[in-house]
């Protein structure tokens, strides 16, 4: 009886060290459980840390490439490209649940490549843009050479257009004395009324940078009412572009010396008193002019 309950009580001391020790294991797998949970929260917190940081770092890296600009057609391609990789491992960032630093780090990697060929393409248009302006300032020096060169010849071609006009007016010809009157058949003054011819006399002056050779003097007679008289229903010439009717005219041989003449109109019954006035025309120039009273 007395063994019995002996071996009783050191079973029940038995069963109660074991409860114990399962009890410790418990407690011990519960604190280990707990602490497994909170060191797995702060893993995940810190990993969302990182995603949201990489996340803001695409976003920048996007406006970073959003602020590139260039004139080649086929940078903007590619960077357009960067642009929709960017985009894209955003969108898979967001979709991406908190939990791998495995994934992380792929992202990681991902957007340092970015980073890598948005520094190339930097450098690229950097020396792009460069290349651009000095193109362009040597494209302005160009055009500004050009504009002096180009005035520089206006200016050539106006001295030259102002010698050509100097040189034509001083070898034009030059008349003097010159003065027109009534005269009959024999070449005497008279009264207009007995009008034979109208004499219109001058001296070309002498002018050694005159051309030499045959010349044709046009005389032009105006009446008191404006009205050209005409030598006939044909008698005109070229001066200054235009046709003007001319009353009587010679052809000469000038040599550059003084040489007095006259030209004469025949009397075709059209005079009236009063002012006329008379011209006289060669090579384009007018060479002379005067006016005279029919009384």
């Amino acid at each position: 009886m007395e063994e019995n309950t002996l071996s009783r009580n050191k079973k029940d001391k038995m069963l109660v060290i074991i409860i114990a020790g399962l009890s410790l294991i418990l407690i011990a797998l519960f604190i280990f459980f707990m602490l497994e949970k909170a060191e797995n929260k702060k893993h995940i917190a810190a990993i969302h840390q990182e995603k949201t940081e990489l996340e803001l770092e695409l976003t920048d890296l996007s406006h970073n490439y959003d602020e590139l600009k260039t004139s080649n057609d086929t940078l903007n391609e590619k960077l357009l490209l960067e642009q929709e990789k960017i985009a894209t491992l955003l969108d898979k960032m967001k979709k991406f649940r908190d939990n791998s630093y495995a994934e992380i780090n792929r992202y990681k990697k991902e957007i340092g490549t970015l980073k890598t060929v948005l520094r190339s393409y930097v450098v690229q248009i950097d020396s792009l843009n460069q290349l651009n302006q000095k193109l362009a300032k040597e494209n302005t020096e160009v055009r500004q050479q050009i504009t002096w060169v180009r005035e520089r010849n206006q200016k050539l071609e106006n001295q030259q257009k102002d010698m050509k006009e100097v040189i034509a007016r001083a070898s034009a010809l030059k008349t003097e004395n010159f003065i027109v009157y009534p005269v009959n058949k024999k070449d005497k003054e008279i009264n207009w009324k007995k009008c034979f011819n109208l004499k219109a006399e001058f001296v070309i002056t002498k002018n050694i940078t005159a051309k030499r050779g045959e010349r044709v003097i046009y005389l032009r007679l105006k009446r008191p009412d404006d009205k050209v008289i005409a030598f006939s229903d044909k008698s005109f010439f070229k001066y200054q572009n235009v046709s003007l009717t001319y009353s009587a005219k010679r052809e000469i041989t000038y040599e550059g010396d003084r040489l007095e003449m006259a030209i004469y109109w025949p009397n075709d019954g059209s005079l009236v008193s009063g002012k006329y006035t008379a011209e006289l025309f060669c090579d384009n120039e007018v060479i002379g002019t005067t006016e005279f009273f029919l009384k």
